[in-house]
């Protein structure tokens, strides 16, 4: 089991209320909000981190992908292999795929 799987576990295993504070704590690194594929849709609706959270509703168009150059992703070791996680979801999804 890898740093990010274990992540998901934890979250999964905390409180609603809990889970959205962690959520809150880890988004600090989230560099979706300079990403080219981010929109003002995304921005008004507070979507980010959308290798946690799953895919946007606003974001409709891959036009660059920030995943692999974020700090939160290099700290669980994501965004290398999958990404564009605003459009194709979750990382835990797409190891699926």
């Amino acid at each position: 089991m890898d740093s990010f799987e274990e992540l998901t576990n934890q979250l999964n295993e905390m409180s609603d209320d809990e889970r959205r504070g962690k959520i809150e704590e880890l988004q600090v690194d989230c560099v979706c909000p300079i990403c080219p594929t981010y929109n003002n849709c995304a921005k008004d609706t507070g979507e980010n981190i959308f290798c946690l959270k799953g895919k946007s509703n606003c974001v409709k168009k891959e036009k660059g992908c920030m995943c692999p150059t974020c700090p939160f992703a290099a700290e669980f070791k994501i965004g290398v292999i999958y990404n564009f996680y605003c459009m194709r979801g979750l990382e835990t999804d797409q190891r699926k795929l």
